[in-house]
């Protein structure tokens, strides 16, 4: 019998022990994943005021040290021509001077760690470095190596490198967080050499004023509000934070879709309304999921269109959209939000609608923060200057005028906006 009771005692215990390991083990996991939040938002808060190259490089390799503890970290870009790795951004030992490397290398494609990830694209974790033989020694020898490659559109545009004295410094965490910065940095990069390209085509301005004003429409269009990629990308890591895997990828799924649109309509000056539309549905449906459905959205497009054959100029309703939902509907409280597209012709005009219920122009600008308030002045700034430049280029007259709504009370009902445009060809 007192055999039995020590059993009994002994598995009790273990019971115990492992309950609390259990506790101890999830208490971790939820602090790293806090972390990890913490330290995406900050890169991607950081970032969002870079918009050099340089700039956006030496602000990660910087924040890497200070945020993640490396040792090192040295990021280098893709010389096409020359077909090789070339090391533009440093921090650590390789940086004695602010923006300077010190006996900065190149490292041919496929050579090395490095040279291996930006030929693969597949980014690596080496916990011990002396029995990899594709280790090259740089300043100095170091046992542990992180390299993750910068995507875009399936291009390797460079590597972000880090290095560190302790075997098996690198964990599955700094995977994931240099994964998301190396996204960042890819979509910071392309916009910045897309900027580079309008300022270079802007000095050639007594060449060709239209060709100018051309490329200047498609700055305009790619410069859509990098917070809502930079909150989608947050979004869906915090998806699979929380071990949502299904919201994130649904997420992502549509995310790939709305931005293969995005640069399909770059692409073309005027699109068919029909692919105007499903980008727009794309778009809201993200911003549904973002903010747990706290809205509702109805779309109608009358009859009498010919959604295939009219063309509009792309993601032109885009940033009414935003604002709608952003400064309308978000702040709402009590009441269900709704927004109303809908879509009609007029004549020989076809005539757009962007209807929400949410709190009104006048109480959204008291609610706004300084850098929010000058976001959207800037989001607005460059919607009037492209509906401007499309008039000014195919003699059209696209015109947006704004409505705020009023109850039988007299109180704020939410704000319309109207979008029309001549209906021919361009």
């Amino acid at each position: 019998m007192t055999t039995y009771y020590l059993i009994i005692a002994l598995l009790l215990a273990i019971i115990v022990v492992m309950v609390w390991l259990l506790l101890k083990q999830r208490k971790s996991n939820q602090s790293d994943d806090l972390e990890i939040e913490r330290t995406i938002n900050y890169f991607a808060t950081s970032l969002f005021g870079k918009n050099t190259i340089d700039e956006i490089l030496w602000d990660v390799t910087k924040n890497c040290i200070s945020h993640l503890n490396f040792e090192d970290c040295v990021i280098y870009l893709v010389d096409e021509e020359n077909k090789v790795l070339v090391q533009k951004a440093a921090y650590g030992p390789k940086n004695p001077k602010d923006y300077e490397i010190y006996e900065p290398i190149e490292i041919p494609l496929g050579k090395g760690i490095v040279g291996s990830v930006a030929v693969s694209g597949i980014p690596e974790i080496i916990s011990d470095t002396t029995t990899d033989p594709r280790y090259i020694v740089d300043d100095d020898m170091r046992h542990s190596e992180i390299t993750v490659p910068i995507i875009y559109q399936g291009k390797v545009l460079g590597i972000i490198d880090a290095e560190h004295h302790e075997k098996g410094f690198f964990q599955s965490k700094h995977l994931f967080i240099l994964n998301t910065i190396a996204s960042l940095c890819a979509n910071k990069i392309i916009r910045s050499q897309v900027e580079v390209a309008y300022q270079a085509a802007a000095i050639r301005l007594h060449e060709n004023n239209r060709k100018i004003a051309e490329n200047r429409l498609a700055v305009l269009r790619l410069q859509m509000n990098p917070h809502f990629v930079f909150n989608s990308l947050n979004s869906i890591g915090n998806f699979i934070l929380k071990n949502e895997p299904l919201k994130a990828s649904g997420y992502l799924t549509k995310f790939s879709k709305l931005i293969r649109l995005i640069f399909d309509s770059a692409q073309s000056e005027w699109v068919p309304l029909d692919q105007e539309i499903k980008s727009l549905e794309l778009y809201i449906e993200l911003e549904q999921l973002r903010f747990n459905n706290k809205f509702d959205v109805i779309i109608n497009v009358s009859e009498e269109i010919n959604r295939g054959s009219v063309m509009v100029p792309p993601l032109l309703l885009q940033p009414f959209v935003e604002n709608a939902i952003w400064h309308g509907l978000m702040p709402k409280e009590g009441e269900r939000g709704e927004l109303f597209l809908h879509y009609w012709l007029q004549q020989d005009k076809l005539c757009m609608s962007i209807e929400d219920n949410g709190i009104g122009r006048a109480a959204s600008m008291k609610s706004r923060t300084g850098r929010i308030a000058t976001l959207q002045k800037q989001g607005i700034k460059l919607t009037d200057e492209r509906i401007h430049i499309i008039n000014e280029i195919y003699h059209t007259k696209i015109q947006a005028v704004i409505k705020d709504l009023i109850d039988e009370k007299g109180d704020a009902a939410g704000t319309r906006v109207i979008v029309s445009l001549d209906m021919k060809n361009p």
